[in-house]
């Protein structure tokens, strides 16, 4: 390179050191390149430039005209001569006269002269600038030097400006790593935060949010074996004018596939990997009817499958604004997001079932006996600070209902449950809350500022309801209810007391002949107590052998053996638990069945001493208490009678406890077979003497 004249040098410094300063505040390549273009035609007075960049790559060089504003053109540095030598050599390129330079191939323009310089920074080339011109020998060394100088101060501010972005892209792909990370440790943690189906996928939409910045979202599943698309959660700022308790608005009610004419949720649920479309792509495949759109066309709309068989679906997001556009990144992003989100959703629903099954009865799927409390309990508060008047307890049982079990079998009996939970739901209104206690028990809440009229009418059309016949595998099962009820307002001084209140007050209906009903304010004080269920249930606890018989020894003070024991009875009660003799005794004498569970525990004592026999000791006896009724009536006798008969061994080791009440009341009886149970070998003792009136001399 030739020296230049001092005139030229400080031209050539001028211009470089106003470039430099022209490009200090660029922040762009573009830019960059555009200032360059412009100091070459303007202040060096060139006709034309054109900068070829290098990809990334560094193999492919594309043309671009900082002036012009067409897409970039790929040139290949074979075909364009002077290009691909500069390229090749990292080194500047002037040809004064191309018609005497080998192997230049002329296009036909009639350009005479060009100059070619390299972009290099730290010997890496960036780009190629190149200019042409119509006559020959058009630029000199004074171009070439400050073109170069140019080309320097454009690669080191290239270079400049490509660390910045590289260091701000690492900034922002940590601040964006940093996001999605708080994002899908939300979405992990939102099944133990939410409380509510509805509130978890509100929680699941803020972080979706987060991510894509979306109002429009919505998650679908795959429902009834592939064949409907539901929408347990939906938002769309456009379509929907009005939402639901879910968010969910009127256009994502549920979809039926139909592989002829899918929507774009269902094509993407079938195609089972990402899709994004753009309002173009849309408009495409609705015209060669691939998919409908169910509302508006969107500007792009995205959507990532997740889940497989009966637990597949799919969380979309959409964007109507022609500025906001989702990218391919995005689309990456939310099916990486949607493994996180079918997760979540497998939690929230295990979640859920634990729930039901704590709460709900899995037959009838009725709220059960823990969440009613918990219903009554509150509107017991709400009666109680004057939010509502009264309320009012319907406590139902089936009648007759074990005879449907042992007729037909149980599947038959949870049929005919389930049947008349949905009989009795269908004679409710919208506020009242009907659960199954347990059994073929259910109970009624009447929530409100309700009245007497408005209780014997729900109570009449409930009893109205039952009397049609159910029709259940072929059969016409005839069933019916008796009900109690309490109110609030009949002074019930606790949620539980009404529940208890309107139980005892079912058990009289059930006493009065069943399919009827009872208010606990009309029952007399003696109905008022535990006594009507006990005297109601004693039947069933035969049947059901729920009286047991514990043992207590009866020892020889004189040896400290122990001799035999005496048989006290227990009622192991379904409902109740363990009740002792001083609670069921007395009702049951006042009943008359006390007669009935003396043969019960002689025929227990009779058995297990049939049982035992090989290992007892031959002196070892067995007592049994006997009431005052049962040792007077001729069935008792008559059944130690018999079994004297059939085995004296058996009924030799018997001892028969009775009260002195026994000895003053029916004397004549008493007497008689008191000399029976002597000749027949049967022991008899005399239990809690001198407690009463009796003394030694009496007996």
């Amino acid at each position: 390179m030739s020296k230049l004249s001092n005139y030229q040098t400080i031209k050539s410094l001028t211009i470089t050191n106003q470039f430099a300063a022209d490009t200090f505040l660029l922040t762009t390549s573009e830019e960059v390149w555009v200032s360059l273009t412009n100091t070459i035609i303007q202040v060096l007075g060139f006709d034309k430039a054109v900068i070829y960049t290098l990809d990334i790559g560094g193999k492919v060089l594309n043309r671009i005209d900082a002036l012009s504003s067409e897409e970039p053109v790929v040139v290949s540095p074979i075909i364009h001569l002077i290009i691909g030598k500069v390229d090749a050599t990292r080194k500047a390129l002037l040809i004064n006269d191309t018609r005497e330079y080998d192997d230049y191939i002329e296009n036909g323009e009639g350009l005479l002269s060009e100059l070619a310089v390299p972009i290099v920074f730290q010997e890496q080339l960036l780009a190629v600038v190149h200019s042409r011109h119509a006559n020959a020998g058009f630029y000199t060394e004074y171009h070439l030097k400050t073109l170069t100088e140019l080309a320097s101060i454009s690669a080191m501010k290239i270079s400049q400006i490509c660390k910045v972005d590289v260091l701000n892209e690492t900034i922002e792909n940590l601040e964006y790593s940093n996001k999605i990370q708080d994002a899908l440790f939300d979405i992990s943690e939102v099944t133990f935060k939410t409380k509510s189906t509805s509130e978890f996928y509100r929680h699941l939409h803020q972080c979706v949010y987060r991510l894509t910045f979306t109002k429009n979202f919505f998650v679908a599943l795959l429902t009834h074996n592939g064949t409907k698309i539901e929408f347990p959660y939906a938002v769309d700022e456009f379509d929907q004018t009005m939402l639901d308790d879910l968010d969910q608005g009127a256009i994502f009610k549920s979809l039926e596939v139909d592989p002829d004419n899918l929507s774009i949720t269902g094509y993407t649920l079938l195609k089972n990997e990402p899709v994004l479309l753009y309002e173009k792509d849309l408009h495409r495949m609705l015209s060669a009817k691939e998919l409908h759109v169910v509302g508006s066309i969107p500007k792009a709309w995205l959507g990532a499958p997740f889940g497989a068989g009966d637990k597949k679906g799919i969380v979309v997001v959409q964007s109507y604004s022609p500025d906001f556009l989702f990218q391919e990144k995005d689309k990456q992003l939310l099916s990486f997001v949607a493994k996180h989100i079918n997760s979540a959703i497998e939690r929230m629903d295990a979640k859920q079932e634990l729930l039901f099954s704590a709460l709900y009865d899995s037959l009838t799927s009725l709220p059960n006996r823990s969440l009613f409390r918990d219903k009554i309990e509150n509107a017991f508060l709400h009666c109680q600070s004057d939010r509502s008047s009264n309320i009012a307890i319907l406590f139902l049982d089936v009648d007759r209902f074990k005879e449907v079990n042992d007729t037909y079998g149980h599947y038959i009996g949870d049929e005919l449950l389930i049947a008349i939970a949905k009989t009795i739901r269908g004679a409710l209104r919208k506020t009242d809350t009907l659960a199954r206690i347990g059994g073929d028990e259910f109970a009624i809440l009447l929530d409100g500022n309700i009245v007497h009229d408005t209780i014997l009418r729900v109570t009449k059309k409930i009893i109205a309801a039952m009397s049609e016949p159910f029709k259940i595998n072929g059969l016409s099962i005839t069933s019916s209810v008796s009900i109690g009820i309490s109110t609030y307002n009949d002074g019930g001084d606790s949620a539980e007391k009404l529940l208890i209140d309107a139980d005892h007050a079912m058990y009289q209906a059930k006493l009065s002949g069943r399919n009827q009903y009872v208010f606990f304010k009309a029952l007399g004080s003696t109905h008022k107590s535990i006594n009507v269920k006990l005297e109601y249930n004693f039947d069933n606890a035969l049947k059901n052998q729920e009286f047991i018989g514990n043992y207590q020894p009866l020892i020889d003070f004189e040896t400290g053996e122990v001799v035999g024991v005496e048989v006290l009875v227990r009622w192991q009660h379904p409902k109740l638990g363990l009740l002792y003799p001083d609670v069921f005794i007395p009702i049951l004498e006042k009943s008359g069945q006390i007669i009935q569970l003396d043969i019960y525990m002689l025929k227990l004592a009779v058995r297990n001493l049939r049982l035992w026999s090989h290992w007892l000791p031959e002196t070892f006896k067995f007592n049994v208490n006997v009431s005052t009724a049962g040792f007077a009536s001729k069935v008792f006798i008559d059944y130690l009678q018999q079994e004297h008969q059939q085995s004296a061994e058996i009924t030799d080791r018997l001892c028969i406890e009775i009260t002195e009440e026994s000895l003053i009341l029916n004397v004549n009886a008493v007497k008689e077979h008191l000399a029976i149970l002597k000749q027949i070998n049967i022991s008899v003792a005399l239990d809690d003497f001198g407690t009463g009136y009796s003394s030694l001399n009496y007996l």
